[in-house]
């Protein structure tokens, strides 16, 4: 018999070695029992009921199987197990014996009162021979089945008390035993292990949920999501773990609220009653229900850290009074920071965007000084010499028009960089490309290439021609930078029957003996358009890089 009381302690001890005192008080009650000289039989079935109680890691699954279990081995007709909660009373109650049609009947579960009471407030053993006598009794609510031997045994969890289980009607004898209160003790303690096991399972699993939750939303601000977007997504996840009704993230920058984020419908945030600076959970009246919807009234608030001076908070509803495990404000916790990095970078992205702006409208402004106004101070001088030379006045008219109406285009393609650097989000026309490609390959150099543009390039032009034209761009661009030595380089789009691309620069030319690799895979675009690509380069005189391919009248 003593085998039988090593091996189970040592099984249960095995499993659980952080519960070394579970295992300690489980020695105790199964010495009880062999001091009894117990049948083996009842050992080796108490043994394995203890088995069984150990089995798996869900909780509730695990409390289900306790009462089950429980009733077969000390043969009794009903069992329940029930959970206290947070203050007096039982916050779960889960039982086995009592069929589904008298289960319709009977109304709500015991909540802890009476006898059940009894055991919360003294938590040991307590055996009953008729359960109408005892002084704790408060009698059975409507439809209950009759119940009157009563046996008791309080679920010790690292030394708190978890709960308890209760057992009714023995069907072998008239009343419950010594021996079963023993049979009891030694199934409590092995209850408490299993809870502990499956409660510390549960710890992992939801650690485990909220790491995922900060690693999938917390990337996702790099990867280029909108800020919209995954703060929704962010109060999706956590009103899914949390079992919450709505989760808003709400800020209150300057001193004005405002919702980043949110579950169902928009509210305004001004009517959610600012949290404070700590977390808190409280509930809420009936003046501010308007916000709240299906049944909440409670509200958690987690404080986000935002800059000096701001500050947010993640705002979770419930229906009933949430309790929040460490786990779980752990992950609050760290979701708020992911929330506030969010918010964080979103700003800096905006501001980065506006500096971006500022820097393009400097670029276009220096253009307009260095193309602009110099050839408007050219056609000045060149109008003051006419009058000393009245013979040349109709040839120099014609010049001066000309670089009148390329002055003007010049101008125009200004205003649209100017319009076109404003507008976010919208499609990238083809003037806006090629204006980004003269700015990217510009950045460095000493001279900013012109640009112009003749025909309605942006509706003319289809999007399949956009890698030739950039290719073209690049190579000339490029070219022309690093090898003309020449002051001046211009880009000339147009639009007609035959696109047209030049890139043109006063420089040195290009040497007799160049190698021609790169202009070779601009005649290979060409080709596969059925265009055509042309080198004018004169020593000393510049260079002309010219693309044509035709335009699909349709």
């Amino acid at each position: 018999m003593n085998e039988y009381a090593d091996l189970t302690a040592q099984r249960l001890a095995d499993g659980a070695p952080r519960v070394s005192e579970g295992s300690e008080a489980l020695r105790t009650a199964l010495d009880a029992l062999t001091e009894q000289q117990t049948d083996p039989t009842v050992l080796r079935d108490l043994l394995e009921a203890v088995l069984l109680v150990g089995q798996g890691l869900d909780l509730n699954e695990a409390l289900q199987r306790i009462t089950e279990v429980a009733a077969a081995v000390l043969d009794a007709q009903y069992c329940a197990l029930g959970v206290r909660g947070p203050e007096r009373g039982l916050q779960a109650f889960v039982y086995t014996g009592i069929p589904p049609e008298i289960r319709a009947e009977m109304g709500r579960l015991p909540v802890g009162r009476g006898v059940l009471g009894e055991l919360l407030d003294h938590p040991e053993v307590l055996r009953i021979q008729h359960l109408a006598e005892h002084p704790a009794s408060v009698g059975f609510p409507p439809h209950h089945p009759p119940m009157d031997t009563f046996l008791g045994a309080p679920i010790i969890v690292r030394g708190e008390l978890f709960g308890s289980i209760y057992l009714t009607e023995k069907q072998s004898a008239p009343e419950f035993t010594e021996q079963d209160e023993q049979i009891v003790s030694v199934l409590a303690v092995a209850v408490g292990i299993a809870v502990e096991n499956a409660r510390m399972y549960e710890r992992q699993r939801t650690r485990h949920r909220w790491m995922e939750i900060l690693v999938h939303r917390g990337s996702e601000a790099m990867a280029g999501i909108a800020v919209e977007d995954t703060l929704n997504g962010l109060c999706g996840d956590v009103a899914a773990l949390t079992g919450a009704v709505d989760v808003y993230v709400v800020t209150a920058e300057g001193g004005e609220p405002r919702l980043h984020g949110h579950t169902g419908r928009a509210v305004d945030p001004a009517a959610i009653a600012w949290p404070g600076l700590a977390f808190s959970v409280s509930e809420v009246d009936g003046e501010a229900a308007g916000w709240l919807r299906s049944g909440a009234r409670w509200k958690t608030a987690q404080p986000m850290q935002l800059t000096p001076g701001d500050f947010g908070a993640i705002v979770l509803t419930h229906v009933d009074r949430p309790i929040w495990e460490p786990e779980e404000l752990a992950g609050l916790a760290g979701v708020a920071r992911v929330a506030s990095l969010t918010v964080a970078y979103s700003e800096q992205q905006q501001l980065a965007r506006e500096l971006e702006m500022l820097e393009d409208r400097h670029r276009i402004a220096r253009d307009l000084h260095d193309h602009v106004i110099q050839r408007l101070f050219a056609i000045g001088m060149s109008l003051q010499t006419m009058q000393a030379a009245p013979d040349q006045v109709e040839g120099r008219v014609a010049q001066v028009i000309d670089d009148l109406d390329a002055t003007i285009g010049q101008i125009r393609t200004s205003i649209f960089d100017l319009q076109s650097a404003s507008v976010h989000g919208a499609p990238v026309t083809l003037r806006r490309k090629v204006l980004d490609v003269i700015a990217e390959l510009a950045r460095h150099a000493p001279i900013v290439p012109s640009a112009s543009f003749i025909g309605p390039v942006d509706t003319l032009v289809p999007d399949s021609l956009a890698p030739h034209i950039e290719a073209v761009l690049r190579e000339g661009l490029s070219n022309a930078l690093r090898h003309s030595g020449g002051d001046r380089i211009g880009v000339r789009i147009v639009a007609a029957d035959v696109l047209t691309v030049e890139v043109s620069d006063n420089g040195c030319g290009i040497p007799p003996r160049a190698a021609y690799r790169g202009l070779d895979n601009l005649t290979m675009r060409a080709d596969q358009c059925d265009g055509n690509f042309t080198v004018d380069s004169r020593p000393g005189g510049g260079t002309t890089l010219i693309w044509e391919v035709p335009l699909d009248p349709s």
